[in-house]
């Protein structure tokens, strides 16, 4: 078999019809799905109380928080696949 048909599910010899399997979540997506969120909530938050954040250092501080929840979540991901 080829990848091309192994990506798709499509096995060669017998049916060709697509394997069901079941669609997992992307731990990439989750993660920068919670920094659009957290960035909107923040900006809420500002305009209704009046409240002054620095931009770079909480962009600088949503960064880190968004790359340790990506090295965590693929971690947690490689050790269940084992």
């Amino acid at each position: 078999m080829n990848n091309a048909t192994e990506d798709l599910g499509i096995h060669q010899g017998g049916s060709n019809r697509p394997t069901a399997q079941k669609p997992q979540l992307r731990v990439g997506t989750m993660v920068w799905g919670a920094v659009v969120l957290v960035l909107g909530v923040l900006l809420i938050i500002v305009r209704q109380t009046g409240l002054e954040l620095d931009a770079g250092q909480t962009a600088m501080w949503l960064l880190l928080g968004a790359g340790v929840a990506m090295i965590a979540g693929g971690a947690v991901h490689l050790l269940r696949r084992k």
